[in-house]
């Protein structure tokens, strides 16, 4: 996704700015080819040199723009978007009303990148009324922000302009830099496996990492979805809400409530089959059950069915481990549970729980589509493009 893209970090004067050398890590890792500008605030905080180790490329500043070295505010502008983390307060009241006194800021009025901004300053500044002004005109100008953090800052005051965390700001790189195909659309996606009480302390779960589920979340969210994860795993920095379910009822409500408005719900969550018969209280002890004991079980209640009068189009998950009956097994399940399409995996050496790969074939009533073995954000990308033809 960031592979070969042209980033411009400009880092502004902050106690946050050492983030900024965190930030540059992970756009480099993910391939982007990442230019920095330090700002004359970041001057008194670093030195261009500590930037110059994680980039192949000369640091701009207001000490060292080289006109005839392509080293200027002009070539630097020239870029896929630009990225200010951390904006100060300063750079984001003279950005919104155009005020170009130095080098820096005259980069960013020289670009026609896209912006993404990611305040930090003492909360009463980024509260104050001119700052409040200036982030809705870049707001209303196409700048996506992203909103501090709640904490108790350098100052020692607790309040709202903390730096983001940076892998929520890569969360927003990546969504920037991607085809916004799905904007005003409501996904709802499922993940992770039920855990189903025995007693307190015993249940039926299952191998489940919930990975797949998350990869989706992601592909839909830099797609322009509106998406909203329910899952048994909890994650940090996420973008869009996730909420999370311990057994199969609480997953249920969840659904019901999520789903009212929503455009499309992909159950990826791994449900359990059978649950308890008995709802034991306390634990149950083994000086009491003896050598032998049976536990009885229920089928559980199946929440694709439950969700029939749900008008949102819906995408199941189907997991088999007979590879010649796997297909037909599959598209008996997308009928019997009227479904749009299902996600089809086959259980082999190379496809186990857990694992950072996957294959899948995406089946609808009309068509058969093979995703080779690949990374599942990979697979989540293409499960993105061909849910566009549902």
């Amino acid at each position: 996704m960031l592979k070969d893209k042209k980033i411009l970090l400009a880092v502004c004067g902050s106690v946050s700015f050492y983030k900024a050398y965190e930030i540059l890590s992970h756009l480099k890792k993910l391939g982007a080819d990442v230019r920095v500008m330090l700002s004359d605030g970041a001057l008194k905080f670093t030195n261009p040199l500590s930037f110059e180790a994680l980039t192949n490329h000369e640091i701009l500043s207001s000490v060292n723009e080289k006109w005839q070295e392509k080293l200027s505010h002009i070539e630097y502008a020239k870029c896929d978007l630009v990225l200010i983390a951390p904006a100060s307060a300063n750079t984001i009241n003279k950005y919104a009303n155009g005020i170009a006194d130095t080098v820096f800021l005259q980069t960013l009025i020289a670009s026609d990148a896209p912006v993404i901004i990611a305040p930090a300053a003492n909360n009463k500044m980024l509260e104050h009324f001119t700052t409040q002004k200036s982030i809705e005109i870049l707001k209303q100008n196409g700048v996506s922000v992203i909103e501090p953090l709640t904490k108790i800052l350098a100052c020692g005051d607790l309040g709202k302009g903390a730096l983001a965390e940076p892998k929520r700001i890569i969360y927003e790189v990546k969504k920037a830099l991607s085809k916004q195909t799905l904007i005003g659309k409501k996904v709802v996606i499922t993940g992770g496996g039920t855990t189903e009480k025995i007693d307190d302390v015993r249940a039926i779960t299952n191998h489940s990492s919930g990975k797949m589920s998350k990869a989706l979340a992601d592909a839909f969210y830099y797609a322009g979805a509106d998406v909203t994860l329910l899952s048994h795993v909890s994650y940090e920095a996420l973008p869009y809400p996730c909420h999370n379910f311990h057994d199969t009822k609480d997953l249920l409500d969840l659904c019901k409530q999520k789903c009212k408005d929503a455009d499309l719900l992909i159950m990826s969550a791994a449900v359990s089959d059978y649950v308890s018969a008995n709802d034991f209280n306390g634990k149950l002890k083994k000086s009491d059950l003896g050598e032998k004991w049976g536990l009885w079980l229920v089928k559980n209640i199946d929440i694709l069915s439950e969700l029939k009068a749900y008008k949102c189009k819906k995408i199941g998950f189907k997991l088999e481990t007979d590879k010649n009956t796997a297909i037909s097994d599959a598209k008996a399940t997308l009928n019997n549970k009227n479904l749009d399409a299902i996600c089809l995996n086959i259980m082999s050496d190379s496809v186990i729980f857990g694992a950072d790969m996957n294959e899948i074939t995406f089946i609808t009533k009309n068509s058969q589509t093979l995703l080779s073995h690949d990374t599942k954000e990979n697979l989540a990308k293409k499960i993105v493009e061909l849910s566009g033809n549902l």
